[in-house]
C-alpha cells in the first residue's frame, strides 16, 4: 500500500500556498516510488486562487479537516461477505481459505446484515441437539445436496418441507412405526424394505447412503404419491448424518442484533472502547450506505501509523491545521 503524504499550506490559503502545494506534491509523485503526494488545504480558495486553478484547468486541493486517524486510513482486510442463505459449512470453508475469524453477512443490494464469527460456527454446532433442525432454520434442499454432495433421483424441490426430525432408520421394517413420522428427514442404506417403510410412514425426504439406489417402481411410485423426495449420497451413513446439521443457513446462526460495524470515517481513537468491550477479533468497516469496504481487527491499532504531512508556504504552528499534533511532519517548506 502506497504511503499517502498530504502537502498542505497555510490557514486562509492564498494562491501561492495553493499552488505551492500542487507543485510540490507532483514533484513528489515524480521523484519517488510507492509515494502518493496529495495537495490539501485548510480553508477556502479567494477569487484569484479559483481564476488561476480554471485558466490552468487544475483542480481544487482536497480539503484537509482533521490529521486524526480514521478507519478508512488503516490497510483494511479485505471482507470475504456472503449471503445469509449459505450453508454453515460452505461459510467455514470460506474461513479457512481466506484465513478468516469474521464473515459479514451482505442482502442482495450489498448492505450489511449480519456477522458470522469462527466461535459462532463451533458453539452452535457442538450445541446443535434439535432433530427437527432442518425445519426450525429454513434451509433450502441445494444446501443439502451441496453439503452431502447428494443428486436428486426422484422428486421436485418444490415439495422439500422438512418440517420433521432427522434421524437414522437403523432398525428393521416392523419398528420403523416407533419413530418415523410425517415430513422427517429419514437417512438410510441400500435397504429397500427400509426406504419403502419410510415413505408409507409419510417421511419428506429419503437420504440413501453409499452411492447406490434401486428405483423400483414401488419407490418411485411411492415417492411420487406422499410428494417426497429421494436423495442418493456417496458418504456413509455416519459421516453423512454428522455433515447434514452443516446444511443449515448461517442467517440460524448469525449475529444481526447490536451489530458491531464502524464507518470508514470513525476515528481511531472511537473505535477503540467498542473493540475492547466486545468479544471479536475483527469488524466490519461500511460507508454512508452501509455498504461493506472490508475487515478491520484489533491488530490494526497496535501497527497504526501517524498521518504523513508536509508543510508548504509557512513554518507558524499557529497556522496549521489544529491537530498537527496528531501528524508525522516530514518536511517543512518555506520562502
Amino acid at each position: 500500500m502506497e504511503d499517502i503524504i498530504y502537502v498542505v499550506g497555510h490557514k486562509n490559503p492564498d494562491t501561492d500556498s495553493i499552488c505551492a502545494a500542487i507543485a510540490y506534491a507532483d514533484l513528489k509523485k515524480r521523484s519517488g516510488v510507492g509515494v502518493r503526494a496529495v495537495p490539501a488545504r485548510i480553508g477556502e480558495i479567494n477569487r484569484e486562487t479559483e481564476f488561476v486553478l480554471n485558466t490552468f484547468k487544475l483542480p481544487v486541493p482536497m480539503f484537509l479537516e482533521t490529521l486524526k486517524l480514521q478507519v478508512q486510513d488503516l490497510q483494511l482486510d479485505p471482507a470475504v461477505t456472503i449471503s445469509s442463505e449459505i450453508s454453515v459449512k460452505t461459510a467455514w470453508s470460506l474461513m479457512q481459505k481466506h484465513n478468516a475469524k469474521t464473515l459479514p453477512v451482505i442482502d442482495d443490494n450489498g448492505h450489511l446484515i449480519g456477522i458470522v464469527t469462527l466461535s459462532d460456527i463451533t458453539s452452535k454446532y457442538m450445541d446443535m441437539v434439535d432433530t427437527n433442525l432442518l425445519g426450525i432454520s429454513d434451509t433450502p434442499l441445494q444446501n443439502v445436496l451441496e453439503t452431502i454432495n447428494a443428486r436428486l433421483v426422484i422428486g421436485h424441490v418444490t415439495d422439500f418441507s422438512p418440517t420433521g426430525k432427522i434421524l437414522i432408520a437403523a432398525m428393521t421394517p416392523d419398528r420403523m412405526a416407533h419413530w418415523v413420522e410425517k415430513n422427517d428427514v429419514v437417512i438410510t442404506g441400500n435397504r429397500l424394505e427400509n426406504q419403502v417403510e419410510a415413505l408409507k410412514l409419510g417421511a419428506n425426504c429419503l437420504i440413501i447412503t453409499g452411492g447406490a439406489v434401486e428405483e423400483t417402481p414401488e419407490l418411485q411410485r411411492l415417492a411420487e404419491e406422499k410428494k417426497a423426495l429421494v436423495l442418493v449420497t456417496p458418504f456413509d451413513t455416519f459421516t453423512t448424518a454428522r455433515l447434514i446439521p452443516q446444511s443449515i443457513p448461517v442467517k440460524y446462526l448469525m449475529t444481526s442484533r447490536n451489530l458491531v460495524a464502524f464507518n470508514r470515517d470513525d476515528f481511531l481513537d472511537d473505535i477503540k472502547d467498542s473493540m475492547l468491550s466486545t468479544r471479536y477479533r475483527s469488524y466490519p468497516v461500511v460507508d454512508d450506505e452501509n455498504r461493506v469496504h472490508g475487515v478491520v481487527a484489533r491488530y490494526h491499532l497496535i501497527s497504526q501509523r501517524k498521518k504523513k504531512v508536509i508543510l508548504v508556504d509557512h513554518n507558524e504552528r499557529s497556522q496549521c491545521i489544529s491537530t498537527i499534533d496528531e501528524a508525522e511532519i516530514l518536511e517543512i517548506i518555506d520562502h
